[in-house]
């Protein structure tokens, strides 16, 4: 079991030697340590890259002013948006379409570059509306022209250097190279956080400047994510239509959801820059920051949860299904009920600045456990290619419904109406992807 970042990348969960015992413990123990090896590779390497983003999170929240924290979220909630929409699931289709096929590096390479060619083009036909988009967001606020360039710049530049950070992560994530994955990015974001510091002693620390920070760092993230990938693909020579048409079957049923999960992911947000004031748009990103407690988890999901499921015998999916969702449920539990009775270590966190929130801490935190037990099912559906039109629509209308009665019925006129907005959402998320869950144990994986 790897110990040390350096022994990350030598952690490969296929290789891990195997003891002389009977064939029936072997095989066992054989799976308990590949388990383990990943879990603590995982939990070791994501610790340190997840404490750096954090801890540039916070600095952020503390630091900047009330309205120049606002305008930042603006643009990062505004870029996370749009980059949902350009990726449209296509860098995520790599790991369960590979399945237990990774072996054939050309295989591979095929599918990381017909994402590549589906995100880049999204980017260029998507872009001219993002600027329209974002000007349009920003001049409610009339903040000066040179801070909206400013601002609009640096989104575009992350929008396209995200697309090389996601489906350069993928065969990383495949072969279980997390040290690759993982330091160079925890590197960068340490770099980050000096210079944001750097910056505040120097007073030149504002909404643009932490704004193109963030996308110089993503663009360097990307460049040296695809570097360490290529070494474990092997890179086509062309486009393949094929291939392209086989990821956009795939990930077709759950378009229209995604489109739409891209705008609920910062629905709150966005509805409180409209019917709101500057400072609601700072507490409602704040009161955001809680949730990333909750990124390392989601991260699990992606990185360890889905290959596993992915390769997983049909046999053993119903108790490993049932035993993930419920160890992560117990987790979530005692987290939600310390949040609601003693919500000062949290708000200590948000800084003097935020102190007047605490009565909606708890509410946060329930809403981000949900949406992590939403996202876990999500992501054990997608590893098993359950993609179907029916989940979608059954998740496009319960949002659809949900939202415009609570927006007719409460209104988004405070932080408070904009938290029990996103509570709400969550949970029709949990009973969109169940519901996706028992149609695909009855039914099975679509055919491509």
């Amino acid at each position: 079991m790897p110990t040390s970042l350096d022994q990350l990348g030598e952690f490969d969960p296929e290789l891990s030697p195997t003891p002389k015992l009977p064939t029936t413990q072997r095989a066992l123990l054989s799976g308990g340590r590949r388990a383990a090896g990943m879990i603590a590779s995982f939990f070791l390497a994501q610790g340190a890259l997840q404490s750096v983003q954090v801890l540039m999170g916070l600095f952020l929240v503390r630091k900047l002013s009330v309205d120049a924290y606002a305008q930042f979220s603006l643009a990062f909630g505004f870029q996370a948006t749009m980059s949902a929409l350009m990726d449209l699931g296509f860098s995520s289709t790599i790991v369960p379409l590979v399945g237990d096929r990774r072996n054939d590096p050309a295989l591979v390479g095929r599918y990381v570059r017909a994402a590549k060619h589906l995100r880049d083009r999204a980017f260029w036909i998507l872009a001219p509306f993002a600027v329209i988009a974002f000007l349009g967001m920003m001049y409610k606020h009339h903040w000066s022209w040179s801070l909206q360039l400013l601002l609009l710049s640096s989104v575009l530049v992350t929008l396209y250097s995200s697309g090389r950070l996601s489906y350069n992560s993928a065969p990383l994530f495949i072969f279980g190279r997390l040290r690759e994955f993982y330091v160079p990015q925890t590197l960068s974001g340490l770099v980050r956080l000096t210079v944001y510091e750097v910056l505040r002693l120097l007073g030149a620390l504002n909404a643009w400047t932490a704004a193109w920070l963030n996308a110089l760092n993503v663009t360097v993230n990307g460049s040296l994510l695809g570097k360490e990938s290529r070494k474990y693909v092997e890179w086509p020579k062309n486009d393949d239509p094929s291939t392209d048409r086989e990821l956009l079957r795939y990930i077709l049923p759950a378009t229209p959801a995604i489109i739409f999960a891209a705008f609920q992911a910062q629905i709150s947000l966005f509805l409180i820059s409209i019917f709101g004031q500057t400072a609601n748009i700072a507490e409602v990103a704040a009161l955001g920051k809680l949730g990333q407690l909750f990124t390392v988890l989601m991260t699990f999901n992606v990185v360890v949860v889905e290959p596993y499921i992915a390769r997983l015998h049909r046999e053993r999916l119903w108790s490993t299904y049932i035993k993930l969702f419920s160890v992560a449920a117990i987790f979530c539990i005692p987290i939600v009920l310390i949040a609601f009775a003693v919500p000062a270590p949290f708000l200590w966190l948000l800084g003097s600045k935020y102190e007047g929130l605490a009565g909606l801490v708890g509410w946060v935190v329930l809403a981000a456990c949900v949406n992590y037990l939403a996202g876990l099912v999500w992501i054990m559906n997608r590893a098993r290619k359950w993609l179907f039109w029916s989940g979608t629509i059954l998740e496009i209308v319960l949002l659809f419904v949900v939202q415009i009665t609570f927006v007719m019925l409460v209104g988004i006129h405070t932080t408070k109406d904009a938290v029990l907005l996103t509570l709400a959402s969550s949970s029709c998320y949990v009973i969109a992807h169940t519901y996706v869950a028992i149609y695909g144990f009855l039914r099975g994986p679509r055919k491509l």
